[in-house]
C-alpha cells in the first residue's frame, strides 16, 4: 500500500502517518513538505519527503493507492489566502494527480463543519443541508470542496467535514487551557455555546475507515463525537486533568468584540494571524454548532473511542510533557 499525504507536518497530518506507521500495515508513506529543514513531526520518521507544495506537486509514483488531501489554511491575516491555499490549493492538486496520470483507489480530503455553516435552531447540521457558511475560512473549505467533487466522476473521492478538533500537537486550544491552568473558566456572558467536538486520534481513525468502505464517490460525511457539549464542559474537563479548581471568569461581550478588533488590527500591522477576529466573533455569536453523525456511524461504523475527558487527559499530559503548559 503506497500513500501520497499532503500537510504531513501538520496537526492532523502527523498524526495519521503516526497511525499508519504504528499499525501492523505494510504502507509505504509519501509526504508533501515545502521546506525539508523544517520536517516538524516527521523528522525521524520512516517516510518519503517530497518537497513541494500544492501548486508545485512533485513526480508521484505511478501506482499511489490512495491521496490523502490533509493540508489546509485554518488561520490568516490576509483573507485571500483562505481561497489561495484552501480553494486554488485543492484545484491543483487535482490538476497535478490528473496529469501525472495517477489512479489512486480513494481519495480522501478533508474538509470542515466550517463549510456547512452553524446549527439552525441548534438541529445537527446533516450533510443534505444546504451549506451556510459564515465566515471567509468556511466560504474557503466549501468552494475547495466544490473543486475536489469536479473528479468525483474521475477519481473516488470522500469528504470529511470534521468539528474543532483538538490534541497533542494543536497550537489553537492551547491559550484556552492556559486559563485553565492558572485556575480561569472564561465564559462569554452572552449565551452557551454549544458544540461538537472531535479528538485528533477519532479524526484520524475515520479518515482511515473511509479508504476500507466502499463509498459513493463525492459522498460527503461529518466526523465528530455526537454528543455536544459546551465550551465550559471543556474547561472543566481540563480543570480536572490539571486537577485545577475553576473559578468562572464572566467576559461580556462587548469586551470580546473589542479585544477582537484590536488583535485583528495588531494581526494586519504584524502580519501574524490572531485567534481572535471579527469572523471568530461571527462564529460565537452562534449557539450552536453540533453535525449529525448518523452516517458516519451507517457509512464508516465510526463512533469514537476516547470520551472528552480521556481525550482532554491525553492532550493535557501531552502538552505538560512537551512543557507547552
Amino acid at each position: 500500500m503506497k500513500a501520497f499525504i499532503t500537510g504531513g507536518t501538520g496537526f492532523i497530518g502527523s498524526h495519521l502517518i503516526d497511525h499508519y506507521l504504528s499499525s501492523e500495515k505494510d504502507i509505504e508513506i509519501f509526504a508533501l513538505v515545502r521546506d525539508l529543514n523544517n520536517l516538524k513531526w516527521l523528522k525521524g520518521r520512516n517516510i518519503n519527503l517530497l518537497e513541494g507544495d500544492l501548486f508545485s506537486i512533485p513526480s508521484l509514483p505511478s501506482d499511489i493507492d490512495y491521496v490523502f488531501h490533509l493540508a489546509g489554511l485554518t488561520l490568516t491575516s490576509d483573507l485571500a489566502d483562505y481561497y489561495t491555499v484552501n480553494q486554488q490549493g485543492t484545484a491543483s492538486l487535482f490538476r497535478s494527480l490528473h496529469s501525472q496520470k495517477i489512479l489512486p483507489k480513494k481519495i480522501v480530503h478533508l474538509s470542515s463543519l466550517s463549510a456547512a455553516g452553524p446549527s439552525s435552531d441548534c438541529k445537527p447540521v446533516k450533510e443534505s443541508s444546504s451549506p451556510h457558511p459564515i465566515t471567509p475560512y468556511g466560504k474557503s473549505k466549501l468552494v475547495g470542496e466544490v473543486e475536489a467533487l469536479k473528479f468525483k466522476d474521475l477519481y473516488p473521492i470522500v469528504i470529511l467535514r470534521a468539528t474543532a478538533i483538538f490534541g497533542p500537537r494543536d497550537t489553537d486550544f492551547l491559550n484556552y487551557f492556559k486559563f485553565i491552568k492558572k485556575g480561569v473558566l472564561p465564559t462569554i456572558c452572552f449565551h452557551k455555546i454549544i458544540i461538537n467536538f472531535c479528538y485528533v486520534k477519532d479524526l484520524v481513525r475515520a479518515i482511515d475507515l473511509s479508504i476500507q468502505r466502499e463509498l459513493k464517490s463525492g459522498e460527503i460525511i461529518n466526523i465528530a463525537n455526537p454528543r455536544a457539549y459546551s465550551w465550559d464542559d471543556l474547561g472543566k474537563a481540563a480543570g480536572k486533568a490539571m486537577g485545577k479548581s475553576l473559578k468562572k471568569l464572566k467576559i461580556p461581550f462587548p469586551s470580546i468584540y473589542i479585544i477582537g478588533i484590536i488583535s485583528e488590527i495588531m494581526s494586519i500591522i504584524t502580519k501574524k494571524p490572531s485567534l481572535l477576529n471579527r469572523y471568530k466573533i461571527k462564529e460565537m455569536k452562534e449557539r450552536c454548532w453540533i453535525a449529525d453523525v448518523k452516517k458516519a456511524e451507517e457509512k464508516l461504523s465510526f463512533y469514537p473511542h476516547y470520551s472528552l475527558q480521556d481525550a482532554v487527559q491525553e492532550t493535557i499530559n501531552w502538552y505538560f510533557q512537551q512543557k507547552w503548559l
